[in-house]
């Protein structure tokens, strides 16, 4: 019989959702991973609709901790751990944010033709791209290249209508600006956890049907 309290298994439910939901948006460290047991499997229940469509992936194998190196104890420990992130892998955020810039740029300037159709799959599969190799911490990687391909975008239409028309402040360009910044830092977020998630499923289903060819 188990020693349990129903506050210890309270407890133990509440962590496994939380180990889930950062496992989810690939934000389990390789550690808790690694110490994180099976949860047991619900009964009669199918899960959420979120869930059937996305059925719960691993964390990858074989990863290092992407914290490794990193001062916990110092002060503004979210921001600075952030920008750890980011400095450890640059390609998986730069380069797939100019990518995006290029769709972003085209989905604008060919709205309503087919160049336009093409640069919004760009722009999104760009983000997608972010979150596939920045394995650290998908939306994260997402969002920061959506806001690279933003502010390109951004700076160079100030300059472009500074140029053209003296009478637009600057200041009116920027505040008209700031709702398209919001949208595409939601967009980077989704498109980031989705290339994680996709990364971890088709890994997770190589290393399942891997075993079955060999047999």
């Amino acid at each position: 019989m188990s020693n349990r309290t129903p506050d210890d298994r309270a407890a133990s439910r509440a962590e496994a959702r939380r180990r889930a939901r950062l496992a989810a948006r690939g934000e389990l460290s390789e550690t808790e991973a690694s110490a994180e047991e099976p949860a047991p499997a619900a009964s009669g229940s199918g899960g959420g609709f979120l869930s059937r469509i996305f059925p719960p992936a691993p964390a990858l194998p074989g990863r290092p901790d992407p914290l490794a190196g990193f001062d916990r104890s110092g002060p503004l420990r979210p921001v600075r751990e952030r920008l750890f992130l980011l400095r450890s892998n640059l390609v998986a955020w730069l380069v797939t944010g100019l990518v995006a810039f290029i769709g972003f740029y085209a989905s604008f300037a060919y709205a309503g033709s087919i160049l336009g159709i093409v640069g919004t799959f760009v722009l999104f599969g760009a983000l997608i791209g972010a979150g596939w190799f920045g394995w650290q911490r998908p939306t994260l990687f997402g969002t920061a290249a959506a806001l690279v391909s933003f502010v390109i975008g951004a700076a160079l239409l100030i300059v472009a209508f500074s140029a053209a028309d003296s009478t637009i402040q600057t200041a009116d360009i920027v505040a008209s600006l700031v709702p398209q910044a919001l949208y595409q830092a939601v967009l980077g977020f989704i498109g980031g956890w989705y290339g994680g998630y996709l990364r971890r499923r088709q890994t997770q289903i190589s290393q399942q049907t891997r075993p079955s060819r060999r047999r």
